[in-house]
């Protein structure tokens, strides 16, 4: 057992070197500065968001960005509470915003939030896509910079999101995760064989969705976003690019309990089951390096378990120390001790969840 503790933690070691030579060409990402703005669309999906969608489209209506080129379109996901009422009455007198109700797909394909998004896609005038969620605040230049990256080889550009910690322990640590999380889908980008993106801060080529096949041409997933990026990068036409860039980092609300915690861990979980090689190696490392740094001492003595825990720290923390400085989230290193604990505990837990079920509630939506 020990001789198998020190391969996969070297193997852990080398892994995250190996990421970080993708996340260093993912920190050399140039922005497009001279050539002029494109068409833009900014689409956000929302159901039963009454308690969020103010702030978002107020965040939304003060973007940088030119209004002749610029339109918003908000959809309402089949909502039951004050969310299409809200997104009427927040945007009167804004020309550049559009507020429709997502129509069923008329073929059965399509279905929640997916569904919603291609509504909205299909009649948009942008000639690149962003999306984010009805949950999230952006800052005022965050469309700007985030379009800068495209340039004529560029099919996606997705971005980093953060949760609203403020003074919760709870959110912060779930902030740390995502960060960890998109970090390592940074990595992989810049090595050119992405694992991973988030919805809530996501762009596309309006051209690229529709040479793709877009959300119709993809099996449900409970993770569209992710499944739509895999459906990109599969073709190979276009760059997929993961800029680290704090001027388009996009926050969003925290779970609020274990129990909504654990619904957003078992959709992610599935919906990342069709990963590449790549992300079934990171998977595995991560998964085993957890349950030794849970059990570790039970078989071994207690300098080598120090040691081996050390490499795990480093490793992880090879990657981290340089995207939360380019992130500005500097404060978020005194989260790390509380953060190893929670990650090792959740991730060990998580696929035994699936032995009462495979059921995913999300939304008021069950998958």
């Amino acid at each position: 057992m020990e001789i198998l503790f020190i391969i996969v933690a070297v193997l852990y070691f080398l892994l995250h070197l190996f990421l970080m030579l993708g996340l260093f060409n993912s920190f050399k990402l140039g922005k497009n500065e001279k050539t002029a703005l494109p068409s833009l669309t900014v689409i956000v999906a929302g159901r039963n968001e009454e308690k969020n969608i103010r702030d978002c489209i107020r965040s939304l209506s003060v973007l940088n960005y030119p209004e002749e080129l610029l339109e918003i379109i908000l959809v309402n996901d089949d909502s039951t509470d004050r969310t299409l009422e809200i997104m009427l009455e927040e945007t009167k007198q804004k020309s550049f915003f559009r507020v429709i109700s997502s129509e069923p797909d008329a073929d059965g394909i399509l279905k929640g939030k997916a569904n919603a998004i291609d509504n909205a896609v299909r009649i948009s005038n942008g000639d690149i896509i962003l999306t984010t969620d009805a949950d999230c605040i952006v800052k005022p230049d965050w469309a700007v910079n985030t379009v800068r990256y495209y340039s004529a080889d560029t099919g996606m550009v997705c971005g980093f999101t953060k949760i609203r910690d403020e003074d919760s322990l709870f959110a912060k640590i779930q902030s740390f995760d995502w960060i960890y999380l998109l970090s390592i889908a940074a990595s992989s980008s810049g090595l050119n064989n992405i694992v991973s993106c988030i919805g809530n801060n996501l762009s596309f080529r309006k051209e690229t969705y529709l040479h793709s096949g877009g959300y119709s041409s993809i099996k449900f997933s409970v993770t569209e976003d992710l499944a739509l990026m895999r459906k990109i990068y599969s073709d190979k036409r276009y760059m997929i690019k993961f800029p680290v860039d704090k001027e388009c980092l996009v926050s969003t609300n925290p779970c609020k309990n274990i129990r909504e915690l654990n619904s957003q861990k078992r959709r992610w979980f599935r919906g990342g089951t069709d990963v590449n090689l790549l992300g079934y190696f990171i998977g595995f490392e991560l998964y085993m390096m957890n349950i030794f740094f849970v059990s570790g001492l039970l078989f071994l003595n207690l300098k080598l378990y120090l040691i081996l825990i050390l490499i795990k720290i480093i490793s992880e923390l090879i990657i981290l120390t340089f995207v939360l400085r380019k992130l500005d989230l500097n404060h978020y290193f005194r989260i790390y001790p509380v953060f190893t604990f929670y990650f090792a505990i959740v991730g060990i837990l998580l696929p035994f969840t699936f032995l009462s079920g495979k059921k995913i509630k999300w939304k008021d939506r069950s998958f």
